[in-house]
């Protein structure tokens, strides 16, 4: 009996004095991979480690998040007018990392942890404006690495406030969470930021209580599949010109999915009570779906896309842009897909605009080689609208020639509304019933 007491006490000194070496070199190569997965989220960020230093319970790190040179980059000079030369603004993240299968030394700070696995971290942020003279970022992020390469981590934000002559901001807080697997192919994330306020002489914004939840997963084909849901009780920007544009709760609810090489996917949002300077308030809800998009075309599309946003020219990118996606364009077209929007309501004060519209392509055959006037015979559409009588003739007051609309009978009138019924087939478009034929190539 004392020979298994004194094994497990051995044991027990190995897994807590001995293993930390060993897990803490598995550590440090798992937050490498995770800094590898981060700059490939997003490739407008470059993430350097400036300092790592690893003993045998403990490391530090320091590493600098900046934009690479690309189109985000060169926006953000432009908006401050090369007020600052070509510097950007950078975060700094400093990490501690007490590592070991037990990690006893992390008990010696806030949220520390005896949870077994790779490593248990706590890292704090500053901003440098570009001169080197950092500025501390309220919060703090812990994570935790699981034995499985897992990784869990945390942003906790307390209430707090910045008054300065140029710049002031309250906030009541925030709560984030996010997990991703050993292979960073799927993440999960929730939170709850609570109100806050930024002001500076020329401008204002404030947001009231947001909620998010989402997940996402790569695919075989590269794509990025998911769903998140997120609501904002309120929000309010003011311009330099002193005009605020205001909003009730707004809601967004979008998702999509890979389904035998085909993307599917929706977007579901509602904007309550829009403020808009010199007009009343609007309401407006959306729900908006793609279905049937080829993967692999789709994906050549985007990475094309983030190539020519990512380069040192972005505008001269994208103009050349085209050749280089028209065979991946003509693929996706032909392998088929459908638009729709199955509701586009805005409420105004004369009434409610309402709007629905679906085009559907179907599969073509590839071997017969492409064409534009076969794909717009293929095509079937439809569109329907309805607006309130009142809204018409507030139109016809400010713009005349509107009135042109129900003289050629584009807009029928049916009771107090005016509608549109569309229907697109074959080249032939009929509009409240009436045939209006469109010219295509080689007819």
């Amino acid at each position: 009996m004392k020979r298994w007491i004194v094994a497990l006490l051995v044991l027990l000194a190995v897994v807590i004095l001995v293993s930390p070496g060993i897990v803490g070199h598995l550590a440090e190569q798992n937050l490498k991979n995770s800094i590898r997965w981060a700059e490939s989220e997003s490739g407008d960020f470059q993430v350097t480690e400036e300092v790592f230093d690893r003993r045998w319970f403990t490391a530090e790190g320091r590493h600098r998040i900046e934009l690479k040179h690309g189109d985000l980059r060169a926006r953000i000079i432009n908006l401050t007018d090369g007020a600052a030369g070509d510097e950007i603004p950078a975060l700094i993240v400093d990490t501690r990392i007490d590592h070991g299968l037990v990690p006893i030394t992390s008990m010696s700070r806030d949220s520390g942890s005896l949870m077994p696995g790779l490593a248990s971290t706590v890292s704090t942020l500053h901003l440098d404006p570009g001169d080197g003279n950092l500025i501390a970022v309220p919060g703090t992020l812990y994570s935790q690495v699981r034995l499985t390469g897992a990784m869990v981590s945390r942003y906790l934000l307390e209430s707090g406030a910045i008054d300065d002559e140029e710049f002031q901001a309250d906030w009541e807080g925030a709560d984030v969470s996010m997990t991703t697997n050993s292979s960073r192919r799927s993440l999960r994330y929730d939170g709850t930021i609570r109100p806050l306020t930024v002001q500076t002489p020329d401008a204002s914004l404030r947001l009231g209580l947001s909620t998010f939840d989402g997940n996402s997963r790569y695919t075989d084909y590269g794509l990025a599949v998911g769903a998140i849901a997120f609501s904002i009780d309120s929000m309010s920007v003011r311009g330099a010109d002193g005009e605020e544009l205001s909003t009730g709760k707004v809601t967004v609810d979008a998702s999509n999915d890979l389904v035998d090489g085909r993307v599917n996917g929706g977007t579901r949002m509602t904007i309550a009570d829009i403020s808009i300077p010199g007009a009343a308030d609007v309401d407006v809800a959306m729900d908006i779906s793609a279905n049937g998009l080829d993967a692999r075309a789709l994906k050549a599309i985007t990475t094309e896309f983030e190539r020519a946003q990512s380069a040192v020219d972005p505008d001269a990118a994208l103009a050349a842009l085209y050749p280089r996606i028209e065979d991946d364009l003509q693929a996706l077209l032909s392998a088929g897909a459908e638009l729709r929007i199955d509701r586009f309501d805005v409420a105004l004060p004369q009434g409610e605009v309402t709007t629905t519209l679906a085009l559907t392509l179907p599969q073509t055959d590839a071997a017969s080689g492409f064409s534009w006037a076969a794909l717009l015979l293929a095509l079937t559409a439809s569109a329907d609208l309805r607006m309130p009588v009142a809204l018409m003739d507030l139109a016809q007051t400010v713009r005349p020639e509107s009135a042109a609309l129900v003289a050629m009978g584009i807009l029928k009138k049916d009771g107090e509304s005016y509608i549109v019924n569309a229907r697109y087939e074959k080249g032939l478009l009929t509009v409240n019933g009436a045939p209006m034929p469109i010219p295509l190539p080689g007819r």
